[in-house]
């Protein structure tokens, strides 16, 4: 029983944050053309291994919430290479 509890606790800990990031929308480079650029943030993965796309995802969604923090509601995010190891999540943010 004290094992299981262990295991949860580390999983707790992993778990990453939900973030609420509604107000800023996820574009290609083409499509910000007519935006003002404000400036780069980065996410970071709290996750990796074999729960690599959960921290990516987190990290993106950490990357959104910085955005909007610097007034932005748009983001363009970097191109990861496929397979790559992902240790932060650049974006350019934009308002649109």
């Amino acid at each position: 029983m004290k094992r299981a509890a262990l295991i949860l606790a580390v999983l707790a800990a992993c778990t990453p944050k939900i973030y609420d990031t509604a107000d800023v929308a996820e574009r290609g480079a083409a499509d910000v053309a007519s935006c003002q650029f404000i400036g780069t943030v980065r996410g970071i993965p709290a996750v990796f291994g074999p729960l690599k796309d959960i921290g990516l995802k987190d990290a993106r969604r950490a990357a959104k919430v910085k955005a909007k923090e610097v007034g932005g509601n748009t983001v363009v995010f970097e191109p990861i290479p496929e397979g790559a190891e992902v240790y932060d999540v650049p974006a350019k943010v934009y308002v649109c």
